[in-house]
């Protein structure tokens, strides 16, 4: 079934923002931050959609991912930010888009920015899968997990691939088992968190090879007004 569409021409310098949010699961929890926003805009060229592209000589669609998905996770909560340089009409933008993208990305919700707003991510909820054979006393280790005043693991800078260790203790806000799943809470601030395997590692998994059984459940936002945002 099409998706019916009613556009219309923006005012004077008026911006035209919505949040698309979607669901991601099998092999497309694979692809990279990069790859996730160049399928977006094949999507949106497709879908015929009136994206605004920045100026100068190499434009690009204005379209933003504010919390990237880490390469391996599946989620129920992922956001991505589309500026239209028309009106359109975001329910029918949401099904044309998802009749665009393949299967394992699904659209499931869309909302009109109001102008200036931006979404900054303060906490994201995930759940890991312990799987089978997992061996330690689980609500002991998370009660020790969140008793300690650090916890320390080393990750590599993408800068310059130096090792160095991160306490990764501030950004967890809470832990807690739920069958044979764990559930927790990571605070975002400036930009700054936690990775889930990260968190993984502190049960004692291999951090390199857990991502496949981690889902993002939930992304809390802070909506806030930059009046100093200019179009």
């Amino acid at each position: 079934m099409g998706c019916s569409q009613t556009r219309e021409a923006p005012g004077p310098g008026e911006r035209q923002r919505w949040v698309f949010t979607y669901s991601v699961d099998g092999d497309l929890r694979f692809l990279s931050h990069r790859d996730t926003l160049r399928m977006f805009h094949r999507a949106l060229a497709r879908a015929a959609l009136p994206v605004r592209y920045t100026e100068g000589f190499n434009p690009h669609p204005r379209v933003s991912i504010p919390l990237p998905l880490p390469v391996g996770l599946a989620s129920d909560a992922e956001s991505i930010v589309v500026e239209f340089d028309q009106l359109a009409d975001g329910e029918a933008a949401l099904c044309e888009l998802d009749q665009q993208l393949p299967a394992g990305i699904n659209m499931t919700g869309a909302r009109r920015l109001r102008p200036h707003e931006r979404l900054q991510p303060a906490l994201a909820r995930y759940r890991l899968d312990l799987g089978d054979g997992f061996s330690i006393d689980v609500e002991s280790r998370i009660r020790q997990i969140l008793e300690a005043v650090s916890l320390k693991v080393e990750r590599a800078s993408r800068k310059d691939g130096q090792v160095r260790a991160i306490d990764v203790r501030p950004y967890l806000a809470d832990m807690h088992a739920d069958g044979n799943n764990v559930e927790f809470v990571l605070r975002i601030s400036g930009g700054r968190t936690a990775k889930p395997a990260e968190i993984a590692q502190t049960l004692g998994f291999d951090p390199g090879s857990i991502n496949h059984r981690i889902r993002r459940l939930e992304v809390q936002w802070e909506q806030t007004i930059n009046r100093h945002t200019h179009s």
